[in-house]
């Protein structure tokens, strides 16, 4: 029995692992030509930043908050 578990505790780990490894894959070849927040258009330059998904008002403006301590 307790081979059972320690093998559904592998699967999970290593499924739970690959999950991470997608998202962080994902999240890093997201570009938007657009912002996420305004929906103004995301200069040219900026966009070949991976991962952009924001204008740099909107940006300054999440870090903004961010260092505050907001949401």
């Amino acid at each position: 029995m307790a081979d059972d578990f320690d093998r559904a505790q592998d699967l999970e780990m290593a499924e739970r692992a690959a999950m991470i490894a997608r998202t962080r894959d994902q999240a890093t070849h997201v570009t938007f030509s657009h912002c996420q927040d305004c929906g103004e258009a995301i200069p040219k330059a900026r966009q070949m930043v991976k991962g952009v998904k924001r204008c740099i008002g909107c940006q300054t403006l999440v870090e903004s908050k961010s260092a505050r301590g907001l949401k």
